[in-house]
């Protein structure tokens, strides 16, 4: 029998993001967080790709992935969401996905934040061996994304999918293994603590 820890989607809280359970009641907070017209662009064909609506999100709870609504701890308002899925507890492997983020939250301590808190999920409450991440070969803005969080690119499925515009998509594979977590969460760490400062105040007025 499966655990709790992998079949009920969790929260989890950080200084800067709350990622929580994903509701019906989230449709209007996720489709003011879409403000950027290019944020589905490089999602597959189908309702995942169209922007936030109370269809498109009752199809994602349908479908079994543990989907996770991105808040801003500070005022509390639905910056993204990002998800869970194919979950295997026996081998020990989850996929992180269907990630987007409000363009306001983009670069800073939310994000970062966001991803240390799911990957932390991953290796340390569920002790998966490996997180995989798909991104589409067009996505750079996505792909340096990942490759900065210290994920390693492991090959390409050509012809893979359908985009929205009616191409065909190749899709790269990442991944981080439970060996590597280590590094990479003190690299996640690293990278809050430099956009916090960054984002302070200077008390000295000089630049």
């Amino acid at each position: 029998m499966a655990s709790e820890f992998w079949t009920e989607t969790p929260t989890l809280k950080g200084a800067h993001v709350v990622l929580r359970p994903t509701t019906l009641d989230d449709v209007e907070g996720l489709a003011i967080a879409h403000d950027d017209p290019d944020t589905l662009r490089y999602f597959p064909f189908g309702i995942e790709s169209e922007p936030p609506s109370r269809k498109s999100v009752e199809h994602a709870l349908r479908s079994g992935r543990q989907m996770l609504t991105q808040v801003d701890a500070a005022s509390g308002e639905i910056v993204g969401t990002t998800s869970l899925y194919e979950m295997s507890e026996p081998h020990r492997r989850v996929t992180i996905g269907y990630t987007w983020i409000s363009s306001r939250a983009r670069g800073k301590a939310i994000n970062a934040e966001s991803k240390l808190l799911v990957l932390e999920h991953i290796f340390g409450t569920l002790a998966a061996r490996r997180a995989q991440l798909n991104v589409d070969d067009l996505n750079v803005r996505s792909r340096a994304a990942v490759l900065g969080l210290g994920a390693q690119q492991e090959g390409a499925l050509r012809d893979h999918a359908r985009r929205r515009d009616g191409s065909r998509r190749t899709t790269i594979v990442y991944s981080v293994i439970a060996s590597e977590w280590p590094t990479v969460r003190d690299g996640l760490r690293a990278r809050i603590a430099d956009r916090m400062a960054s984002a302070a105040p200077n008390p000295t007025g000089t630049s």
